[in-house]
């Protein structure tokens, strides 16, 4: 049955030469390998060899093997599937310089990596060389033994006629067409077509329209420099949080995460509202010449709530003020009709009685 290993070996496979930890680590097992993953490019019928250098951090001796796995990977959900199995197609192309071996704390081995591609083999492969101890440790009171492994993804492509690399962008999109605040994030997914495995790699342009000549940023496009299996599709993500005000996450004590607005008075001048347009321009090599692939996505930014409240604020004082005029303008009447009263009683005639 296949073991989930998820999302951190995935960044294992698609990061290139990232150094590999062993899962859950501790002071009794801790390996550190280079290059990770194990990328090459071989020639039917000729022998080729690669270097894995095996680096000991844990604090004594390690006595250890090392073998093939078959993997999978689910495009749909981005996930690895570390299989308990050998891959049969290319498990007997592959030799070992020390099957089994030990390392001493502190210390480094270089371990050989054969691989005889016959004549007739396909395009590219795809496995992974995992490094494990040779036996199970003995658990000790009060601690748990960690049966401590590895795993090392490694492709190969087959430079042979008819190997074609062909990559085509799927989708290219801002995970929201309309933004309170920044960070916007943009995923381009690319799709394999092509019979060997491909590294796209460029940028991304934010600009105010189509038109611009500057950009306002410039993101890295597969900034992992992750591969692409043929028949396989990947998401890359990037994102855009140069503002006056951005959303950052801030760890609860629970655990969880929470988007805090934090403003940045120093960044008035970045200010974000209205529309804007991330142009992709990235590349991807044919072995020979780079191919490019282009899109587009536009998106907005609208603080709706601070102009909801700035409206709100004006609002109120447009009825204020007009509250205090029409007070002001009521007691004017108030004393003009008085004043015209006690004139009139002044100016009064005075009656035949009043005269007498």
């Amino acid at each position: 049955m296949p073991v989930g290993v998820g999302l951190g070996l995935m960044a294992l496979l698609l990061s290139s030469f990232a150094p590999v930890h062993a899962e859950e680590a501790s002071t009794e097992f801790n390996l550190q390998v280079t290059p990770s993953p194990l990328v090459m490019t071989v020639l039917p019928g000729v022998k080729s060899e690669q270097e894995l250098k095996i680096y000991n951090n844990g604090n004594g001796t390690e006595k250890l093997k090392i073998e093939t796995r078959a993997f999978t990977y689910n495009s749909d959900k981005g996930r690895v599937n570390l299989e308990n199995t050998k891959p049969a197609a290319v498990d007997p192309w592959i030799s070992f310089s020390q099957p089994q071996f030990s390392i001493q704390a502190g210390q480094m081995l270089a371990e050989k990596i054969s691989i005889n591609v016959p004549k007739d083999a396909g395009f590219s492969y795809s496995f992974a060389v995992v490094v494990s101890r040779q036996s199970a440790p003995k658990s000790t009171k009060g601690q748990r033994a960690i049966d401590g492994s590895l795993a090392v993804f490694t492709l190969v492509n087959v430079d042979k006629p008819g190997a074609t690399s062909k990559l085509q962008v799927v989708q290219f999109t801002s995970s929201k067409h309309l933004y309170e605040y920044l960070p916007a994030t943009f995923n381009v997914r690319f799709k394999n077509t092509g019979n060997i495995i491909v590294q796209p790699y460029g940028n991304m342009f934010v600009q105010r329209g189509n038109s611009a000549k500057t950009p306002l940023a410039t993101l890295a496009v597969n900034e992992t420099k992750g591969y692409i299996l043929p028949g396989t599709e990947r998401t890359v993500s990037a994102s855009w949080n140069d503002g006056f005000a951005t959303y950052q996450p801030i760890k609860q004590p629970d655990g969880s995460t929470k988007q805090h607005l934090n403003v940045d008075w120093s960044k008035l001048s970045h200010f974000r509202i209205g529309r804007y347009t991330t142009r992709l321009v990235a590349v991807y090599s044919d072995g020979k010449h780079d191919i490019p692939i282009e899109g587009t996505v536009t998106f907005w930014v609208i603080p709706w709530r601070a102009i909801l409240l700035v409206i709100a604020l004006v609002t109120g004082l447009w009825f204020l003020g007009r509250w205090r005029n029409k007070r002001r303008t009521e007691k004017a009447v108030k004393r003009a009709l008085a004043a015209q009263a006690a004139a009139a009683q002044h100016t009064k005639p005075k009656s035949d009685e009043e005269k007498a």
